[in-house]
C-alpha cells in the first residue's frame, strides 16, 4: 500500500506520495506556510496551528485523489518552535515558531534565554547536546513559564506534532529527531532529562512518552479514508537521509537556514550540537548559519522601491539568479550574520565602490560568504582530512549554482558530492515508509 508525506516547513508544506521503493511518485503538492499573526517587527512570531492543520488537510487531500490506497501518513517538520496542547488534541497556545525572538527580551533584569543558560548546569547542558538557542523549544517553553502561562497538564509539542495530535484527536507524541534539546544523551535510550526540565520549571508539562517511527501515533479520517499516522520527524535529520548522507561524509546543507553535520555512533561532549538521528545514530551539527533567511533579507531590499509603489513584483529569483552571472569574481564584500549566529550577530555589506555595487554582484558576494560560512563551521566540527566526502543538500544547492562552485574550490581536493534529490525531506519520509520504523545505517 501507498503512502503519503508531508512536510511542514517553514517557508512552505508540500507533500508527495511516497512510493514503495524509497522514492516520491509524481510530482508534490505544496502551498505557502501560513504568515505570523504576530508582527514580526515585535520580535514575536506567532502562526495559528489550526490554519496549519488546513493547509495539511488540503494537501493530503490531494494527494489522496491521486493515491486512493494509501492508508499511511508520514510527517516530518521544522524543528525548534513550541506549541502547547492538550490531552485531546486541541492546541491551548499558538505556536510559537523557532524565528520568535521573545527569548531575548528582558523579564525583571534578565532575558529567558540567559535565565535558562543559569539554571542549566554545564553537565546538563552537554548531556541535552548543547541546545540552548533563542527559538530552541526548551528555551520557549522557559519563556512561557516566566510570563506566568498555564502549563498544568499540558503537552510540549513542535507545529508538526501538533499537526499529527489535531488529526488524531490524541495527546501529541514527539519523536527524539524533533526533542532537540530535551532528551537526556547520555542514556541508553531516548528519555526525557529531568534534570532539564525541573531547572526550567517546566515539571508541571505532560512529558508524553517519546514516540518510535515503527508505531503510528494515532488514526485519522482524511479523505474519506481511515489513515495511520506516524510521528513526525525533524525535517533536517530527514532531509539528510533524503540526500543519502553515510557515516564519514560531512553533510553541507543550505536551505532556509544552513547547517554542516556529520554523524556519529555514541555520544561524546562536543563544541557543537548533538541531535538524535535514525538507527541509534547521533547528528553533530552546527545550525543556524545564515542562509536563506539572509538572501531574503537582501531580495526584499531590492525590491523594496518597487513593492512601495505598488509594483507587480512576483518572484524575483530568477531575475536576480540572471544578474549573478558574470559576477563571480566581484570584489564586494557581504556578511551574511544579520541575525545571531555561529559566524556573527551583525551583518555587512563592505568594499563598496561605483564600479562594484550592483543587485547582481550584491547577490554574488552574498553567496560567496555563504560557502565560507559553511566551509568555516565545518572545519570547527573537524579537519579536512576526516571526511570521506562532502555531501551537498538543500534547496539553495539546487537553486544557487554558484554556491556549488565556491564550495567545490574552497574544500579541494575534496570531492562534493550532490545529493541529487530535488525533493530532499519527502525522499527521506519515503525510505522510512519503505522501513516501515527506523532506517538502518551502517555503523561507523
Amino acid at each position: 500500500m501507498k503512502a503519503i508525506g508531508i512536510d511542514i516547513g517553514s517557508t512552505s508544506i508540500k507533500g508527495a506520495i511516497l512510493g514503495e521503493h524509497g522514492g516520491i511518485v509524481g510530482d508534490p503538492e505544496k502551498t505557502a506556510f501560513p504568515d505570523p499573526i504576530e508582527a514580526i517587527g515585535s520580535g514575536n512570531f506567532e502562526v495559528d496551528s489550526a490554519a496549519v492543520v488546513r493547509a495539511t488537510v488540503d494537501i493530503v487531500s490531494r494527494l489522496s485523489e491521486r493515491a486512493p490506497d494509501a492508508d499511511r501518513l508520514y510527517l516530518c517538520g521544522q524543528m525548534g518552535g513550541a506549541i502547547l496542547v492538550d490531552k485531546s488534541g486541541h492546541p491551548a497556545t499558538r505556536y510559537i515558531s523557532w524565528r520568535d525572538q521573545r527569548s531575548l527580551r528582558s523579564y525583571s533584569g534578565t532575558s529567558p534565554l540567559d535565565s535558562a543558560k543559569s539554571l542549566v548546569d554545564p553537565q546538563t547542558l552537554a548531556a541535552i547536546g548543547n541546545e540552548l538557542k533563542a527559538g530552541s523549544t526548551t528555551v520557549l517553553l522557559h519563556a512561557l513559564a516566566k510570563e506566568g502561562g498555564k502549563l498544568d497538564g499540558l503537552v510540549p509539542a513542535t507545529i508538526g506534532d501538533a499537526v499529527a495530535a489535531a488529526l488524531c484527536g490524541n495527546a501529541p507524541r514527539m519523536h527524539p529527531t524533533m526533542a532537540i534539546g530535551m532528551l537526556d544523551l547520555t542514556a541508553p535510550r531516548p528519555e526525557w532529562h529531568r534534570g532539564m526540565i525541573e531547572a526550567l520549571g517546566l515539571e508541571k508539562l505532560d512529558w508524553t512518552p517519546p514516540a518510535h517511527l515503527g508505531e503510528p501515533v494515532g488514526k485519522a479520517r482524511l479523505a474519506n479514508r481511515r489513515m495511520r499516522v506516524f510521528a513526525t520527524v525533524g525535517d533536517q535529520p530527514c532531509a539528510l537521509l533524503g540526500a543519502g548522507l553515510e557515516p564519514g561524509e560531512l553533510s553541507l546543507n543550505a536551505s532556509t537556514g544552513a547547517q554542516v553535520s556529520r554523524l556519529s555512533k555514541r555520544f561524546k561532549p562536543a563544541a557543537c550540537q548533538t541531535r538524535c538521528y535514525f538507527g541509534g545514530l547521533l547528528l553533530e551539527t552546527i545550525t543556524h548559519i545564515p542562509a536563506g533567511r539572509s538572501l531574503h533579507a537582501l531580495a526584499d531590499l531590492l525590491t523594496e522601491v518597487s513593492r512601495a509603489q505598488g509594483l507587480p513584483v512576483g518572484d524575483p529569483w530568477t531575475t536576480l539568479t540572471r544578474l549573478m552571472g558574470g559576477c563571480d569574481e566581484t570584489d564586494l564584500e557581504v556578511d551574511l550574520a544579520f541575525f545571531p549566529s555561529p559566524v556573527g550577530e551583525r551583518g555587512r555589506i563592505g568594499n563598496i565602490t561605483l564600479g562594484n555595487l550592483s543587485a547582481g554582484g550584491l547577490m554574488a558576494a552574498a553567496t560567496r560568504n555563504l560557502a565560507e560560512n559553511l566551509v568555516v563551521c565545518a572545519r570547527r566540527l573537524g579537519a579536512d582530512a576526516e571526511w570521506v566526502r562532502a555531501r551537498l543538500s538543500g534547496g539553495l544547492s539546487h537553486s544557487l549554482r554558484p554556491l556549488v562552485r565556491h564550495l567545490e574550490n574552497l574544500l579541494a581536493p575534496l570531492e562534493v558530492l550532490e545529493s541529487g534529490q530535488a525533493e530532499e525531506t519527502l525522499t527521506g519520509l519515503a525510505r522510512i515508509a519503505v522501513a516501515r520504523g527506523e532506517p538502518v545505517h551502517a555503523q561507523p
